[in-house]
């Protein structure tokens, strides 16, 4: 039982950390998410880039490093935090609005994890938060309309698309553990 008491402190801690941190654009994000339909996957973006890469990119991650969180503790809080919005904002909205059916939180989570992840590995690897993720998310967007025989393959993958999400979620999933990993280990910091 006290394992579980420190580790809740431990997450409610960083949570309350990172939810004074976001102030800038968080109302703007949280009320993008409450709306129901594709426009939620714009939001999600924008969370994703707003998060643990903008800490990175803008070099706050010392002061994240330097309190008693250890490096896999910082991402993995990173990220449930940025998802724990996600899911509540989607509850609420569907609440709220009365949407159809009900959300489909697995097609956000895919969507939610290749992003955070690609956004963690380019503000790791390029310092830069938004050059990848936004071609990425481009040529995701795009490649029905520019290359249509490139998209029965891609669109099997894709994190927008996902017309196999296990093909999709572990596309996600891999995205997500070499950002990881690149963070724990990779210790040649620019920051």
């Amino acid at each position: 039982m006290n394992f579980l008491n420190l580790f809740f402190g431990r997450v409610e801690a960083f949570l309350i950390f990172e939810a004074s941190a976001v102030k800038k654009h968080a109302a703007f994000i949280f009320f993008g998410l409450l709306i129901p339909g594709p426009l939620k996957f714009f939001f999600i973006f924008l969370l994703s880039m707003q998060l643990f890469s903008a800490a990175v990119s803008s070099k706050k991650i010392r002061f994240l490093l330097s309190l008693p969180f250890s490096r896999s503790e910082i991402f993995i809080y990173s990220f449930l935090f940025g998802f724990s919005v996600i899911f509540f904002a989607t509850a609420a909205g569907w609440a709220l609005f009365g949407g159809n059916g009900s959300p489909d939180f697995l097609r956000y989570f895919v969507f939610y994890a290749f992003y955070f992840g690609l956004t963690s590995v380019n503000a790791l690897k390029i310092g830069s938060v938004t050059v990848l993720p936004m071609l990425f998310l481009a040529f995701d967007l795009l490649s029905p309309f520019i290359a249509p025989e490139i998209y029965g393959f891609v669109s099997e993958y894709s994190p927008l698309y996902q017309q196999n999400q296990p093909l999709s979620l572990s596309a996600a999933l891999a995205v997500l553990v070499i950002a990881f990993l690149l963070f724990v280990f990779g210790r040649r910091e620019n920051w």
